[in-house]
């Protein structure tokens, strides 16, 4: 008799805030068939009715025609494939299996039902770069037409020699005792049609399209470390939206670090998105911005001048809300661009473009609180952009903020806001708000004007000594404590202009 414990499994691919279910907790099996393999030999031990385990030379068949919950554990080193076919939702526990197959998935699960994939140990799977021809629909190393719900302390290596690494046509859970995968693949790391949710893990993702996609519904992360290098195409990318409420979240990619087709929302965690993609002045998406050099889009070849290319650092076609968590952001294009609203009420955000706007929404922009640095280009490109030309509006209501490269124009200041008469590069500065110091260090270029604003009137010094809690990459300490360093003159700013 073997069970397993599963934490908050979704629910399906709704979307919510929290994206899971607390019902669905454990499952108990009625029986364990060990499965070892050392080489191409197989050994099979334990039977039960209606199931039935075949093996030639290395690969193995389950056909199970009961409405049992069944736990297959598998071991060994060898070379083959298991195949699954089942009517019912069933276990497998990995425990110091290394399986390589040539001609297809490593593991190859046709059952549409929940899988249940415990880690023990060290285990690893890879594919072929090329597959035999099957009627089945099979693109992973490790391949699932059912649910995937992941759980146990021990690690996995997946190598996707022939597509993606990890992949289910429903959703992957990553419960909150997952140990430990490292994911490399010729496409996408992990790739499932109804949903992705990290309730645990350590995930270290080498992909050559996406890191992490979703089709049709919703990416959610809870907690958990992710990191994406992504060679020409996108970190993590949802057709619905992504909800991050906590984890950390670390992406370089030469493309959109972080892109949904819906809203995003972060209520937690701490995301760093680096976005390696050049930019030129001149010619670019939407008149004014820069257009791709070399390496700013998939395949790393030729300029282009599509939206599709642009390598910004994190784009929502929908809103974005933030409300807590560490978001730093760092582009050639637009640093977090989105669709629709964007809304800051907490947490600390730095957008940072070397060629673009450092914040832009397409539509009204939203400052309500947290702690905010956003950085521009050059003219015509500011700090932080509304849609003006369709009648949206910058507002500053709240919060602490710092921005290089001016505002939209005509912004709402409820919050007064105060210009400096020119910046320092590579200085550090200090805005003190009351009883509290944010420290940032200026770009090595950026556009011109410096605003500040918070929730009393601020004071300014530049050239500071400082120290305290870093944040945005290195370039920040909040809360931060400064000495020495000179006054900066602040005079009051209407909104009127850019800067």
């Amino acid at each position: 008799m073997a069970s397993c414990t599963v934490q908050n499994s979704p629910s399906g691919g709704s979307g919510s805030s929290e994206g899971t279910d607390k019902g669905d907790t454990t499952i108990t099996t009625s029986d364990t068939i060990a499965i070892a393999w050392s080489g191409s030999t197989v050994n099979i031990e334990g039977a039960h009715e209606g199931v039935s385990v075949t093996s030639e030379g290395g690969y193995v068949t389950v056909t199970s025609t009961v409405e049992e919950s069944i736990t297959y554990l598998l071991s060994g080193n060898g070379t083959g494939q298991l195949t699954i076919y089942g009517v019912y939702r069933h276990q497998l526990m990995l425990n110091g299996l290394t399986l390589n197959c040539s001609d297809g998935p490593a593991i190859n699960n046709q059952c549409h039902k929940k899988c249940y994939v415990v880690l023990q140990g060290a285990n690893s799977l890879s594919d072929g770069s090329s597959y035999a021809t099957s009627s089945e629909d099979r693109k992973a190393a490790f391949f699932s037409e059912g649910q995937l719900i992941f759980s146990g302390s021990g690690s996995l290596v997946i190598n996707g020699n022939y597509k993606h690494a990890l992949a289910s046509d429903d959703y992957i859970r990553f419960a909150e005792s997952t140990g430990a995968l490292t994911l490399k693949a010729a496409a996408d790391g992990i790739h499932t049609n109804d949903g992705i949710y990290f309730d645990g893990g350590t995930f270290v993702i080498e992909a050559g399209a996406d890191g992490v996609q979703c089709d049709t519904a919703t990416i959610v992360v809870n907690d958990g470390s992710i990191t994406v290098t992504a060679a020409t195409d996108k970190g993590i990318v949802a057709f619905d939206s992504i909800i991050v409420n906590g984890g950390t979240i670390r992406i370089t990619s030469d493309y959109k670090c972080i892109k949904t087709k819906s809203a995003l929302v972060v209520n937690g965690g701490d995301i760093q998105v680096v976005c390696k993609g050049e930019a030129s002045s001149g010619g670019g998406p939407g008149g004014g911005g820069p257009h791709w050099a070399p390496g700013g889009g998939p395949g790393g070849g030729g300029e282009s001048s599509s939206e599709n290319d642009s390598p910004e650092g994190i784009e929502a076609k929908g809103a974005i809300t933030i409300n807590g968590g560490k978001v730093y952001s760092q582009s050639a294009d637009d640093a977090i661009n989105s669709g629709g609203d964007l809304t800051i009420n907490g947490g600390q955000v730095c957008a940072y473009s070397t060629g673009n706007d450092g914040i832009d929404a397409n539509g009204n922009c939203y400052f309500n609180g947290g702690v905010v640095y956003a950085i521009g280009a050059r003219s015509p490109e500011v700090a932080i952009d509304a849609n003006s030309e369709q009648q949206k509006k910058l507002y500053i209501n709240g919060g602490t903020i710092v921005a290089i490269g001016g505002l939209e124009s005509g912004a709402s200041l409820t919050q007064a806001c105060y210009q400096a008469g020119s910046w320092s590069a590579n200085t550090w500065y200090a805005l003190t708000v009351g009883s509290e110091v944010f420290a940032f260090l200026t770009p090595e270029s950026g556009g011109s004007g410096l605003i500040v604003s918070g929730a009393t009137q601020p004071t300014l010094k530049k050239s500071v000594s400082a120290d305290g809690t870093a944040i945005f990459n290195g370039m920040g300490y909040y809360p931060a404590s400064a000495s020495g360093g000179s006054s900066v003159s602040l005079s009051s700013y209407s909104g009127g202009g850019k800067w």
